[in-house]
Formats: C-alpha cells, structure tokens, sequence
C-alpha cells in the first residue's frame, strides 16, 4: 500500500475515533512501513506500534536483569544513580502494561478497542519518552564509579 492511500485509510478512522494524526504516528511509530492492503487496518496499525514497544521493553529488561547484557552497557549499568533506576522501573511497568493490554486484543478483534489502545499507546509513550531519551543521554556518558588510578595487579 502506497503512503497516500494508507494515509487516505487512517484518515476515515481518526475522524471516528479522534486517533491522533497519522503524521504524530508515524514519526513516533513509523506506521509508514505497513505496506499490505490490510483489511484491519487498525489492529495491523496497533501491532506495528507494539514492535517499538516490545523492542524498548527488551532494552530496558537488559538494563534492569543485566545478567547477559551486551558490554557496551556495563559501565553505564554499574554507575547508575537512584533517579535513573526509578526512571527505568516507571518504563519498565509502563511498557508491560501496554504488552498486557495489547495481547487482550489478540483473542478478541473490536475496531474500536483497537483505536482506544492505539490512543493509549500514544498517550502512554508521550509520557515516558522525556525519561526514556534521559536514560539513553546518561548511558552514552556515564559516571565512572571505578578509579582510573594504576595499579599492580601480579
């Protein structure tokens, strides 16, 4: 599906169920990409969004449980402060609420059930992106907690 007629698509519904404007979506979700004729729309709209969420939930699990979190993380990891784990928690349970909730939609398809979990999608990554971009700034510099100071080790 070209990007006109998908916009043209979503149009009908955020008009009938005051969804947040495609361009909103898309540079926050890349809603773009979907490129079949889908026939639900909606529910192919909302699981496109939940591939960002459940790829930021994985991410922010390997900060929480860095059991075999990849190296690059682990300066940043042993350096965290008390402000930065209390981010990272609030992240954590807000992006499993958005998991759970979603899979609720799975068994059971209602256009409009669809459309209010795509607001709530929206919503709910608003208020944690500030946090979230915060997190990702400390871990590109973090506070070395370890002395730089030389020492024998044999």
């Amino acid at each position: 599906m070209k990007v006109e007629e998908l916009k043209k698509r979503y149009a009908a519904f955020e008009g009938l169920y005051k969804l947040p404007g495609f361009a909103e979506l898309n540079a926050d979700f890349e809603i773009e990409n979907i490129r079949k004729g889908e026939e639900l729309l909606l529910r192919t709209i909302r699981k496109n969004m939940m591939t960002k969420i459940v790829n930021s939930l994985g991410f922010v699990e390997v900060l929480l449980n860095p059991m075999n979190a990849p190296r690059m993380y682990f300066a940043y990891i042993k350096s965290m402060g008390t402000e930065d784990k209390k981010g990272i928690e609030k992240i954590y349970s807000v992006l499993s609420d958005l998991v759970f909730a979603s899979l609720e939609l799975e068994v059971d398809y209602s256009e409009k059930e669809e459309a209010e979990m795509i607001k709530k999608i929206v919503r709910d990554w608003s208020s944690i992106k500030p946090s979230f971009k915060g997190i990702i700034k400390n871990m590109q510099k973090p506070v070395s907690s370890v002395s730089k100071e030389k020492s024998y080790f044999g």
